[in-house]
């Protein structure tokens, strides 16, 4: 019995599965919704990273190597990545791509032969991590202070914290938490205060904080394109900052 059960559960996972993917027959630009994401370095804009994910009508991932992708006239390479089970993983992914006149511009071929413009987006623009101003060690009995200029694009501020707890459970061992991230808007230059009262963490002793100065944009995709595509372009400088 407990083998026909184990049977049935594999048996279930490969239907589902097997339904997250489409085979259909990709004959128009219409015929795909795609997610595009640019992940580009702050300090080189040639230090880049380019993933395309492409659906059908019925948001299953298109399985079909004969469809081709191009990120400033260089040719995507088609990944297929096993995951969990019998789950696998089909995008398009490009690195080190130099922007063509500060841009991404991403081609597409169907199997029928037909090109596309896929979407275009600015690159990133550049700054200097050195433009942010903060001590990497600092005390937990007093304020905290950090200010920042220059940093162009970067829009949103992620901060992150880890705390070291008490484990009841194997005391000798020193135990940390990931909180949930704080994410505050911000302009190019600017400056950001934390009281020490906000530095003391209920559940144990803050030990670290990362700072996330994250710069994104959206770029255009086709609009014969399915609803729901996206193009998003983004990069960050990271700052860490230990407690004592």
């Amino acid at each position: 019995m407990r083998l026909l059960i184990v049977l049935l559960y594999a048996s279930c996972m490969l239907v589902s599965c097997r339904k997250s993917t489409s085979a259909v027959k990709i004959a128009d630009i219409s015929d795909i919704r795609a997610g595009i994401e640019v992940y580009q370095s702050l300090s080189d804009q040639t230090d880049n990273m380019v993933s395309i994910d492409l659906y059908d009508k019925k948001g299953k991932q298109i399985v079909n190597d004969s469809i081709n992708i191009w990120v400033n006239a260089k040719k995507a390479d088609y990944k297929i990545v096993q995951q969990l089970y019998y789950s696998k993983n089909y995008y398009y992914r490009i690195e080190k791509v130099s922007p063509d006149n500060s841009r991404y511009n991403l081609e597409i071929q169907l199997p029928n032969g037909k090109k596309y413009n896929l979407g275009s987006g600015s690159a990133l623009a550049l700054s200097n991590p050195d433009n942010i101003i903060c001590n990497r060690t600092a005390s937990l009995n007093k304020d905290y202070f950090m200010e920042w200029s220059d940093l162009y694009d970067v829009n949103t501020l992620y901060i992150s914290k880890s705390v070291q707890v008490e484990n009841k459970q194997e005391p000798t061992i020193t135990t940390f938490l990931e909180e949930p991230s704080d994410t505050i808007t911000i302009k190019p230059a600017g400056s950001y205060l934390i009281k020490k009262e906000k530095l003391r963490q209920p559940h144990g002793k803050l030990r670290m904080l990362i700072f996330k100065f994250t710069a994104t944009k959206r770029g255009n995709t086709n609009p014969g394109l399915l609803k729901g595509s996206t193009f998003i372009i983004n990069g960050n400088h990271q700052k860490v900052v230990d407690f004592k």
